[in-house]
């Protein structure tokens, strides 16, 4: 059986900061101490992306200082937060492909993960598969076919019904699925970047979001409806046409969403020849234990 973790999302900022009224390096401590305590027994940990706030050196050398304590190996991928240069500069090409982005393959216990880079510099935080990743990602399910695969990466590929995070998606999923669809060794798509949890599925091929170690989302507006598209915005930017007025009316609403300080969680992933299960592991958040049950079994 293989067990793996998922971490995403803890925005870590320099010392001294706290993001969104958080202490972000705080919330990464907890989650390590967790991974270390109840799954020490775990194969290795990816880190989703979205690894810092605002993509900085001294951000990434916070994370690297607190990630050493982490017990078992560790795979690193990036986000719309997150800057592919900066990270390079304190991590090398440690996680880096031939090509320089930040992915890599895991073939272990006859079952293969592949972690995807989808950092895309742009308007708004959108993500995006460019030909070279989408080839070497093509190339990586063909060479093995056969072997049970898991793709890890920060953006969600389907749409999870929210109108304003779903703006920010992979912006060209049809040529991701154009790679993965006809693969029926695709088992599952494990994605961060949204704050909630999620499942959805798309051309039999199931993904999950994990809830991340930051804020999370207010159901009650979750769902609130937001009066612009992706396309619209960059062909306004490219055009100039883009208002003083409709970046305050866009502020606006997005400021009118309710964020939360928690659940704080990661994903706990088991998977063999037959199945693959994921777990939510909610390491920051209070538990009060209820009274003995009061139903009657029987008649």
């Amino acid at each position: 059986m293989l067990k793996f973790i998922v971490i995403s999302d803890t925005h870590i900022v320099p010392k001294n900061q706290r993001c969104n009224g958080l202490d972000s390096a705080e919330r990464l401590n907890l989650a390590i101490e967790s991974i270390n305590k109840d799954h020490p027994d775990a194969d290795f940990c990816i880190h989703a992306g979205d690894i810092t706030d605002r993509g900085d050196i001294e951000s990434y050398e916070r994370f690297h200082k607190i990630i050493q304590k982490l017990k078992i190996p560790l795979y690193l991928t990036i986000g719309n937060h997150d800057h592919r240069n900066n990270f390079k500069k304190v991590f090398k090409d440690e996680y880096s492909d031939i090509n320089g982005f930040i992915q890599n393959i895991i073939d272990i216990k006859n079952q293969r993960i592949i972690i995807l880079d989808t950092y895309e510099e742009n308007l708004l935080g959108e993500g995006r598969l460019c030909e070279t990743r989408l080839k070497w990602l093509k190339n990586h399910i063909i060479k093995n076919d056969n072997l049970p695969t898991i793709l890890v990466m920060h953006h969600h590929v389907t749409k999870i019904q929210s109108p304003y995070i779903d703006l920010i998606s992979l912006e060209n999923p049809n040529d991701f699925f154009n790679v993965v669809k006809n693969k029926s060794n695709i088992r599952h798509i494990i994605t961060g970047h949204v704050h909630i949890t999620s499942t959805t599925i798309k051309n039999n091929i199931p993904q999950t979001t994990i809830g991340g170690s930051h804020f999370t989302h207010s159901v009650k507006n979750f769902f609130t409806p937001f009066n612009y598209n992706l396309n619209e915005l960059k062909n306004m930017k490219d055009e100039n046409k883009i208002s003083r007025e409709m970046i305050d009316e866009m502020s606006k609403q997005y400021e009118n969403i309710v964020i939360l300080e928690g659940p704080a969680q990661y994903g706990v992933v088991f998977s063999d020849s037959i199945s693959t299960t994921i777990h939510f592991h909610n390491y920051i958040e209070e538990y009060k234990r209820l009274p003995q049950s009061e139903t009657k079994l029987g008649y």
